[in-house]
């Protein structure tokens, strides 16, 4: 039997239906030769039979596979800059370390809102090249070159962390996770991407570049299905909510059907979830509000990352 790939992902109340469609779409895609094991944490305000619901997801499924499951606690990094969209939950990556037992030394990171296409051995298989994350590239150079300027990066490259190939090794022994944090909580208002540009601004030149295509953002302009290993529904709205209007909506509900969450769909009755939904978007948070006014009481640059 070949090697276990191991997968993380960490989700919230909000993201329990993207959790299980990202560990459906992974079975669903990868060869059964692959035994799988899901590293799955979960946020207290997750319900029991949301938990229940995705481990069976994993056991129920006709494929060889594990799943381990454990708490994540939110009250270290509480004082850390969230968003309405955006919640401490996110921080879980900063955690790798003391979550992933110490005998696993490599694992794929996963978002809880994505769909995989293609079989995971083959970016479980790419060579890191001495390197500690392998990641895709966030957007265009020119958007890189903005992160550099607003996070004072030492290099015009940022990646998107929705998808990582990661050394745990390699993470462990360049505490990579504490000095992310740890730079989080001194950049404060000024992260925008939360864990995401605090990992940035540790693993620069840490990092190499894996092909675009297992990261794909669903709001790319001409995107074909046949064009990526991951489909990635960056942002908001996502497909579980009831306005949804991007790009391949079939394809996670697909995959949604194949779960213990079968015939779930967004409460949209003549279309009055949909405007329920983007009215509550367009209402400022506490958190976006405090960002804010942290943001104007403490202007400047940011410091460089240990």
């Amino acid at each position: 039997m070949s090697e276990t790939i191991h997968i993380v992902l960490a989700t919230d109340r909000r993201c329990v239906l993207g959790c299980a469609v990202s560990m459906q779409s992974t079975m669903d895609s990868t060869d059964p030769a692959f035994p799988l094991h899901f590293h799955l944490f979960f946020n207290p305000d997750v319900a029991t039979r949301d938990r229940e619901q995705l481990v069976r997801t994993v056991r129920d499924a006709r494929r060889p596979g594990e799943i381990s499951t454990g708490q994540f606690n939110p009250q270290p990094v509480r004082h850390l800059t969230r968003s309405k969209l955006i919640t401490h939950t996110a921080y879980a990556l900063c955690c790798l370390e003391t979550l992933v037992p110490d005998e696993v030394d490599r694992c794929i990171v996963v978002d809880c809102d994505l769909v995989v296409r293609r079989d995971l051995q083959e970016l479980w298989s790419l060579d890191l090249q001495g390197h500690t994350v392998g990641a895709v590239l966030n957007g265009s150079p020119e958007d890189s070159r903005q992160h550099q300027e607003r996070l004072g990066l030492s290099e015009a490259r940022y990646f998107n962390s929705g998808v990582l190939l990661v050394d745990l090794a390699r993470w462990r022994e360049r505490r990579v996770g504490a000095r992310a944090l740890e730079v989080a909580d001194r950049i404060g208002a000024r992260l925008i991407l939360h864990d995401q540009d605090a990992l940035n601004h540790v693993l620069q030149g840490d990092w190499v570049g894996i092909p675009p295509h297992w990261n794909r953002w669903v709001i790319l302009p001409g995107l074909r299905a046949d064009e990526a290993a991951v489909f990635h529904y960056m942002g908001a709205p996502k497909p579980w909510h009831a306005d949804y209007d991007r790009p391949f909506p079939e394809l996670f509900f697909q995959h949604l059907d194949r779960t213990p969450f079968r015939g779930w769909r967004p409460w949209n009755p003549g279309g009055v979830g949909a405007g329920l939904t983007r009215l509550r978007r367009r209402i400022p948070s506490l958190p976006g509000i405090i960002r804010v006014v942290r943001l104007k009481l403490s202007p400047g640059a940011v410091e460089q990352a240990p």
